[in-house]
């Protein structure tokens, strides 16, 4: 009895995981597994491409530049949470990440546009603070 109870909340865990992260673009979490693997500059080369950021140079050393002071402060990333995904219009959405590393939380929010040619990220912002990043409803449990 036990073990089928403890298989089946196994299962149920493992549902609500992967319906919840079928609402995240695939572009979004590619970068965030090539940050953990392999570092912030492969993790930009997946999240820049197509965008109108890709060829923008004064902002993707912006972005680099603050991921290597959040490094250079917090240590390495050691995973990340995905806290949530807001539709916004049937082709665009917001995702919401917590990156963890050794020190502490970085917060995230990446607006995905579903172009014709497949999910992009126009716009990125992130920062230390939560309520720098999050809704006011995540932060306060309404």
């Amino acid at each position: 009895m036990k073990t089928k109870l403890f298989a089946t909340l196994i299962v149920l865990f493992f549902t609500a995981v992967t319906s919840y992260a079928d609402d995240v673009p695939r572009i979004v979490l590619d970068g965030l597994n090539a940050y953990k693997s392999a570092g912030f500059t492969e993790a930009f080369n997946v999240w820049l491409k197509g965008s109108p950021m890709e060829s923008d140079k004064t902002t993707t050393m912006n972005l680099k530049g603050g991921f290597t002071q959040i490094e250079s402060i917090f240590g390495k990333m050691i995973g990340y949470d995905v806290l949530k995904t807001t539709n916004i219009s049937p082709v665009t959405n917001r995702t919401y990440i917590e990156i963890n590393y050794e020190k502490g939380p970085l917060f995230l929010y990446f607006d995905n546009y579903k172009s014709p040619s497949g999910w992009i990220i126009p716009t990125m912002k992130f920062h230390t603070e939560a309520d720098k990043i999050l809704p006011s409803d995540m932060i306060n449990g309404k």
